[in-house]
């Protein structure tokens, strides 16, 4: 079975220390760290104290996000130094840029910066992005040599499906995958609509109406599934650790019936 992450979005209401100690109350392998904000941790002894901190409690960084190609407030090597001294394996990328000339041509610069530091670039796409699509994503990864990230949620909005996910799979370029669920229909026509979706009303995995199982059987066993739930109504309801162990135990089933 994949090893599962809590992803920083999932606690954006706590620090860096907090999510990390939610995430191995429940039982998660790894974690994201929102250290673009969230997050952040701003010297180089308190990352090296969270690192620390990370391994004393069993739980690995997996990610750290955000870097907005187009929208960046810091330079993308602060981001990069600091994933690096905290451990991580990968960084996320998303791209605001219009031309995808300019994307390719930064996204290849972010990613020899990546290769310096032993990080694992990856890019999302979503229907609001440069690329807004996986066979765009895949493309730019065959170009750049970064990877590609799977959110469902996105996935679903853009009109992809099982067959898209196997071609990024195929190819061996895909990053790691973010899981939470929705409903089928799309919230509505707008950009508005469909961030507002994703960064406030994500459903915990298998409670929604996504096609999880169909996507999840073309993630390879040795592929972590991020598990994103950006959600205003759970971080009303619950905690950062009861959140955690929420989305742990409803995770673990849809992977579960999965097989």
């Amino acid at each position: 079975m994949q090893r599962l992450a809590l992803a920083a979005g999932c606690a954006l209401d706590t620090d860096a220390r907090g999510i990390i100690e939610a995430a191995a109350g429940a039982g998660f392998d790894l974690v994201g760290l929102r250290l673009s904000g969230e997050h952040a941790v701003a010297l180089p002894d308190q990352l090296r104290s969270i690192a620390s901190f990370a391994r004393s409690v069993g739980v690995a960084v997996h990610d750290v996000e955000v870097h907005r190609i187009g929208h960046a407030n810091h330079p993308v090597i602060d981001l990069l130094d600091a994933a690096a001294a905290i451990g991580a394996t990968g960084v996320l990328v998303v791209s605001d840029l219009p031309s995808r000339a300019d994307t390719v041509a930064e996204v290849d610069r972010i990613a020899r910066l990546c290769d310096e530091r032993q990080l694992v670039l990856g890019l999302e796409y979503m229907a609001w992005t440069n690329p807004p699509s996986p066979m765009a994503a895949l493309a730019i990864a065959q170009q750049t040599g970064c990877r590609v990230i799977v959110d469902l949620l996105h996935h679903i909005r853009v009109g992809a499906g099982a067959a898209d996910l196997r071609s990024i799979v195929d190819a061996d370029a895909l990053a790691w995958v973010q899981m939470c669920d929705a409903p089928l229909a799309s919230p509505g026509p707008t950009t508005d609509d469909l961030l507002h979706e994703a960064r406030h009303v994500r459903l915990p995995p298998g409670t929604g109406e996504l096609p999880l199982l169909e996507l999840l059987a073309e993630v390879p066993d040795d592929v972590v599934i991020s598990v994103e739930v950006q959600s205003d109504a759970l971080t009303a309801a619950l905690d950062p650790s009861a959140r955690a162990r929420l989305l742990y135990a409803t995770s673990l089933s849809v992977l579960t019936h999965r097989g």
